[in-house]
């Protein structure tokens, strides 16, 4: 294993440290090393990530932040649909993304429209 040296501020290394002692990571290491695999994972459709518990802490860490989010969004059921469709739409599941959308919203309605624009907008990129 390669070791890199990175300089992160210090509000980041205390909410790193408040994780570890709220045992959601072993150790910093660990956080760091999800944190990068994570972003490769979501940037990369071919990426394979290499992490032991990857698959344990994406789950673990993937139920607080969607519980999160969805606080935030005061649940609306137009977020938590944008969500799902942007979700579909990375993982080049357009078909899954369109059925979503036709059996949660008439063609009418503008909520329809827009979730149809942002699976475009995810399909293309």
């Amino acid at each position: 294993m390669v070791q890199e040296t990175v300089r992160y501020s210090d509000s980041i290394v205390e909410s790193v440290e408040e994780l570890v002692e709220e045992d959601v990571f072993e150790h910093k290491s660990e956080f760091y090393r999800f944190a990068t695999e994570l972003l490769l994972d979501s940037l990369h459709d071919d990426y394979e990530p290499e992490m032991l518990n990857y698959d344990s802490l994406a789950e673990a860490t993937r139920q607080e932040v969607g519980d999160t989010a969805v606080e935030k969004s005061d649940k609306s059921m137009f977020y938590e649909s944008a969500v799902v469709v942007r979700r579909h739409a990375r993982r080049g599941e357009v078909g899954a993304a369109e059925e979503y959308i036709d059996t949660h919203y008439p063609p009418e309605r503008g909520e329809h429209l827009l979730l149809e624009a942002l699976l475009d907008y995810y399909s293309i990129s």
